[in-house]
């Protein structure tokens, strides 16, 4: 990986965590279960059979890939209305509004991410072994006490600190990912846990702990992230990508 890969990598890390509707921006998180009216958002939302759907009045300033919403309209993805992205999204929970306001002071007064420098020793080769069937593990969430099972298609494997670690993978980001924690998590690092993503190699995958991020709940308390599983409590120290949020007080 060359350091223009990296630096491309950390531009666009930077957008999603600071951008108009980046992690910092976001203010609100409002299931859908029944009509709901936002506040500072047009319309009222609802579930219809399986979809949400908003209903506007006319001339409401709410758009949808830049042409504006009329009526009642089923939606998916993100919507705009002045200075604030409305982000839609359905679970198998049911539909879920996100608010991120533009001048939400989590975005203004962001002062950026601690990390480590980049050290070459924890880029590692993996391999993905997946499972017969795939397997439902047991996750907790850091803002409940619910343990929501997750489907996991198999395990990655790799050698790190001289140590061999194996680790429940997750579909997703394009390829594969994991939550895990470490020797310094609720140390020097984030205490619920970081994520980082496997990307595909000619003989496997390789893991770049320099790209450990810190999960969305780390800037706004309107997300509830995944914690680690067991299987991804590591023994080796990860000395390598984000720490903590600067200047943001984080659960103990």
């Amino acid at each position: 990986m060359s350091n223009d890969d990296f630096e491309a990598w950390l531009a666009a890390r930077a957008e999603e965590v600071a951008g108009p509707a980046g992690h910092t921006a976001l203010t609100g998180t409002y299931p859908v279960t029944e009509p709901v009216v936002i506040d500072g958002v047009p319309g009222t939302w609802s579930l219809r059979d399986g979809r949400l759907a908003v209903t506007v009045e006319p001339g409401a300033p709410l758009t949808k890939d830049g042409a504006p919403v009329t009526g009642t309209a089923f939606v998916e993805g993100d919507l705009e209305a002045p200075g604030v992205t409305i982000r839609t999204f359905v679970r198998e929970d049911g539909a879920v509004v996100r608010t991120y306001e533009h001048a939400a002071p989590g975005r203004t007064e962001f002062a950026g991410i601690d990390r480590y420098p980049y050290d070459e020793r924890f880029r590692v080769p993996a391999a993905f072994e997946p499972f017969a069937e795939p397997e439902a593990t047991p996750i907790p969430y850091q803002r409940d006490d619910i343990v929501r099972a997750h489907v996991v298609p198999g395990e990655l494997t790799f050698t790190l600190g001289g140590a061999e670690h194996r680790v429940r993978a997750f579909e997703g980001h394009g390829g594969l990912w994991f939550v895990f924690a470490d020797a310094t998590t609720g140390v020097s690092t984030y205490r619920p846990g970081r994520f980082v993503e496997a990307g595909p190699a000619p003989d496997g995958y390789v893991v770049d702990f320099n790209r450990s991020y810190l999960p969305p709940c780390a800037f706004s308390d309107w997300y509830n992230c995944p914690l680690p599983p067991r299987e991804n409590v590591l023994t080796t120290a990860v000395e390598a990508g984000e720490r903590s949020v600067l200047g943001r007080a984080h659960p103990a």
